[in-house]
């Protein structure tokens, strides 16, 4: 994703990473599995696609939900 979405998108998935900690180590696994590989499928995608692919990972309710249902610390957006 070049341009200027390269710190948003690493920001991001380091933000999903870091709430990841929080989960059971075999969830946490495979979530860091699918994270990865999302993420990588979407490396190469133009501008418009990876604002639509920014756009619904930060207004997944699971960078809020996920710390609250595992007691993890909160992330504000």
């Amino acid at each position: 994703m070049p341009g200027p979405h390269v710190s948003r998108v690493r920001a991001l998935y380091k933000r999903v990473l870091q709430l990841h900690r929080v989960l059971p180590p075999d969830l946490k696994a495979l979530g860091d599995q699918y994270v990865k590989d999302e993420f990588r499928r979407h490396k190469a995608v133009g501008s418009d696609e990876a604002q639509r692919f920014l756009q619904e990972w930060e207004a997944s309710g699971a960078l809020v939900s996920l710390p609250k249902t595992f007691g993890g610390p909160s992330v504000s957006r």
